[in-house]
């Protein structure tokens, strides 16, 4: 059997495969991190939506213990359409995105259809105690998302982003430091609706072996731990410790501010995703475009031929010479620049007086002779 096969992963109960440094969620391969990195990329307004989703459906809480038939009746069609809502939302995120979506549709269209009021109203009945783990469940998702996305993006700001390794060790390191702080904690706990899912750095879990088919070599069977979450909480801060554990962390990127993971121990800037501010280049290749601009802004030869072209445009801007010899003196002033960079001893002892203002303009001149 495949890793990560028959997890059933939901959202009352979230399953994961760990071999080596992989996670296997619904039969997909991911590094161990990926989901810690991946919801910090949760919006603050995003995570507000979820919350107030959360409070639509807990603002029928005292109905829906009662277990008055009459009144959890007349309930049922806003509390479906509410509860559809916080799981459409929550949809869009990971790892609830990879679940079967279609699947538990059904389970909330069934659930609280009319046919299943005597059984949900019915102390006791193993519908209403199923119904009641349910409820409970997913309004924990966005308090839990809400406090974990916090503390992962306090994490790498004040701890992560300030070190020179990204080995296990000064990862380990970095961690304990933090989450030891009393300025953390008191962050935490300056949080709204901190009681409910607070960050934790020892999740709760079940764990178990499953044998299964090496990823690799298909003849081959390999053990694998199986690991069991109640909570989003514990299933978000064991995947940031295991990422951490295999040198795997979060970072954000300085282009697109998105957080990716790194799992290499080096310490990149950019993501590989579409640059915003040019959707030709990655991130990383704009940074990397950014990096050798101001990089030639301190090369000698580049500075005399910006301070040569910026006078040029200024002397056009005035009115002081026509739109035709600013072209050509443009030309000429970077011919002169690449043959510098091309050629040292020019660079030392004649591109300085040739990108002199009036020889510029003078041969710029006899260029449109």
């Amino acid at each position: 059997m495949p890793l990560g096969i028959q997890q059933n992963n939901s959202f009352i109960k979230l399953t994961i495969d760990v071999w080596q440094d992989k996670v296997f969620y619904n039969e997909q391969e991911y590094p161990a991190g990926y989901f810690a990195a991946a919801v910090l990329n949760i919006s603050g307004d995003e995570i507000m939506e979820l919350m107030e989703a959360g409070s639509a459906i807990l603002a029928h809480h005292r109905t829906v213990v009662s277990g008055n038939k009459r009144k959890l009746g007349a309930l049922l069609p806003a509390l479906k359409a509410d509860l559809l809502r916080l799981a459409e939302l929550l949809w869009k995120y990971p790892p609830f995105c990879f679940n079967d979506k279609e699947q538990e549709r059904h389970l909330i269209e069934v659930m609280l259809a009319p046919e299943t009021l005597n059984d949900i109203s019915r102390y006791g009945s193993p519908a209403r105690d199923f119904f009641l783990r349910y409820l409970d469940a997913i309004v924990r998702i966005p308090a839990a998302i809400y406090h974990f996305t916090y503390a992962g993006c306090y994490f790498e700001a004040a701890y992560l982003r300030r070190l020179k390794k990204r080995s296990e060790t000064y990862l380990a390191v970095a961690a304990h430091d933090c989450f030891n702080s009393e300025l953390f904690w008191s962050a935490m706990h300056d949080l709204q609706a901190q009681d409910v899912e607070p960050f934790t750095i020892t999740p709760d879990l079940r764990s178990s072996y499953v044998f299964a088919r090496h990823p690799k070599q298909e003849k081959e069977m390999v053990f694998v731990n199986r690991y069991f979450f109640d909570s989003a909480i514990s299933f978000f801060t064991f995947d940031l410790m295991n990422g951490l554990h295999h040198s795997h962390a979060p970072s954000q990127c300085r282009g697109c501010g998105k957080y990716f993971l790194t799992t290499n121990g080096h310490m990149p800037k950019y993501c590989d995703g579409i640059a915003p501010q040019d959707p030709r280049m990655t991130c990383r290749q704009y940074g990397a475009m950014m990096q050798q601009k101001e990089k030639n802004k301190q090369h000698p030869v580049y500075r005399l031929f910006s301070t040569r072209t910026n006078t040029i445009r200024k002397h056009h801007q005035r009115g002081k010479i026509s739109d035709e010899l600013r072209r050509e003196a443009l030309y000429v002033a970077e011919c002169y620049r690449d043959k510098a960079l091309m050629d040292n001893d020019y660079a030392a002892n004649g591109y300085e007086q040739d990108m002199e203002q009036e020889h510029v303009y003078a041969e710029a001149r006899k260029r449109l002779k």
